[in-house]
């Protein structure tokens, strides 16, 4: 049982320390980041059409398969030259349905309201928010790709504090629980 902790214990210091250093990273370069994470991607996609070619030579010598890989081999480059590009024109496209998506909920709102539903003012203002935030992605892609990368990074910070937290209550609990207990029983005792 202490070795299953020891090895939780250690696994759980590897996560605080990594989702810590990746939190801070995202938070203070973030532009950085991105660039990192779409070479990565694009380095990615450029071995697996290498793959793909490695197969046409080795087994499968087929005009579809030579296709695939070279097209593969385009787009990992592709994607390491004009990664912002492609990030601005995805999410320009991710804006467009976040704002019908607002559309529609403030439209439901609307009808909620007519239906003397309570909670149609928080889905009207929840609602208005969507449509702003996807109207604030479609006018400037790339600066809102940044605030995510800050976000994210936050958010890893807050969860490698609260991991760091509840590794110290478990510590006390495991350390607490494999003491030795002791079991008294109290009995009564007669004088005879």
């Amino acid at each position: 049982m202490r070795e299953y902790y020891i090895k939780l214990k250690n696994l759980s210091l590897i996560t605080i320390a990594a989702g810590l250093i990746i939190g801070i990273v995202l938070l203070l370069k973030p532009d950085e980041t991105v660039h990192i994470v779409s070479i990565l991607c694009g380095v990615t996609v450029i071995l697996l059409g290498t793959g793909t070619w490695i197969s046409y030579f080795s087994k499968m010598k087929s005009v579809l398969t030579a296709a695939l890989g070279t097209l593969e081999i385009i787009a990992g480059i592709v994607i390491c030259i004009r990664y912002k590009s492609i990030i601005t024109a995805v999410l320009f496209i991710f804006g467009i349905f976040v704002v019908v998506s607002g559309v529609v909920d403030f439209i439901s709102a609307i009808d909620a309201k007519r239906n003397d539903l309570k909670s149609w003012i928080i889905s009207l203002l929840m609602s208005v928010a969507t449509i702003i935030l996807g109207i604030i992605v479609i006018v400037n892609p790339f600066d809102s790709v940044m605030a995510l990368a800050r976000i994210l990074g936050i958010s890893l910070i807050i969860y490698a504090v609260m991991d760091l937290i509840t590794f110290i209550q478990v510590r006390k609990i495991v350390k607490y629980s494999l003491k030795p207990q002791i079991d008294v029983e109290a009995q009564e005792h007669t004088d005879n």
